[in-house]
């Protein structure tokens, strides 16, 4: 927990300077937000029942622009955590993303671009199935995902834009040889003989090839108020024996973000995260202590509502 506070107040430290330097950096426009939201709930006597909560989450986005003649880089770096604690349970995680964006244009006509981009996606600590487990299902770098997707972007106005790719890469890595041996997150698992004896580790990461397709939205609505959604559909040519039986090989991932500002150091914010993995495998654990691999093909669904402290830079 002490690093990944220390984490964020590193990265907001620089994130400050560069904002206070941000003239000095031209072509360079370097601008994000950090907030901080705290909510509680007691009960003592209530007859309706309820469990005495407190939670807190941590956000900072951060954002580089570059724009030279014909070429622009944009990135965004996306960091989240948060914890909870209910009633007599132990702390908890209930938050937590690393996301990094980097993507490269070059201007082909007024519409179209020639494009670039990175997409990194990991978690800083471990998550478990429940509360008070010893048994973790996942840390940083297990799962982490990588995509680079060289293609062509159609953009007809300044917040609007969709990027195309027939020919992408896409590396799932399961840093922890005990996850890779049970198959976590769509990896090949570990292999056994007929007495149960392991043959072959699991493998730590995993490769994809197929085509993708992002449309994304970063918008002012209106004064205060901003909303950006990115939605990323990828289609893996290539045989993947952890998607069930009649499952698309298709993953699909859409995040929105809105933030309405109340006034210089309070707003209130929105995010919804839906993701769809069919070769998501999941790690389960048993009353008798046993871990299993299980497929996830349904729709995952995160979405957090807070009010607290925001600092725009």
């Amino acid at each position: 927990m002490k690093k990944v506070i220390l984490f964020f107040v590193a990265v907001s430290f620089t994130a400050f300077s560069f904002a206070q330097d941000a003239d000095t950096l031209k072509p360079w426009k370097v601008y994000g937000l950090g907030s901080l939201s705290i909510n509680q709930a007691s009960f003592s006597n209530w007859s309706a029942g309820g469990d005495n909560s407190l939670s807190g989450t941590a956000l900072l986005k951060l954002y580089t622009d570059y724009t030279k003649n014909k070429s622009t880089w944009n990135t965004v770096l996306n960091m989240k955590y948060g914890m909870i604690k209910i009633g007599d349970d132990p702390v908890e995680k209930n938050d937590d993303l690393i996301e990094l964006i980097s993507q490269y244009n070059y201007k082909l006509s007024k519409v179209w671009r020639a494009s670039a981009q990175l997409n990194f996606t990991s978690q800083f600590a471990k998550g478990y199935e429940n509360a008070g487990d010893d048994n973790y299902i996942s840390k940083f770098m297990a799962p982490g995902y990588l995509t680079l997707t060289p293609g062509i972007t159609y953009q007809p106005v300044e917040y609007f834009s969709i990027l195309i790719s027939p020919v992408t890469p896409k590396v799932i890595f399961v840093n922890d040889q005990g996850l890779a041996d049970l198959g976590a997150f769509g990896v090949n698992g570990a292999t056994y003989d007929t007495a149960g004896v392991m043959i072959s580790d699991g493998e730590t990461s995993k490769f994809k090839f197929g085509a993708f397709v992002e449309f994304y939205f970063k918008k002012e609505l209106k004064t205060d108020l901003a909303l950006e959604s990115r939605l990323n559909v990828f289609y893996n040519y290539l045989q993947d024996t952890s998607i069930p039986d009649g499952a698309a090989p298709v993953d699909v991932n859409w995040q929105t973000f809105f933030n309405y500002t109340l006034n210089k150091w309070m707003s209130v914010s929105f995010f919804l995260h839906l993701a769809y993995r069919p070769g998501d495998v999941m790690i389960t654990t048993d009353d008798a202590g046993v871990s299993t691999a299980t497929p996830n093909d349904k729709l995952q669904v995160q979405e957090t509502l807070g009010i607290g402290l925001t600092y725009n830079f």
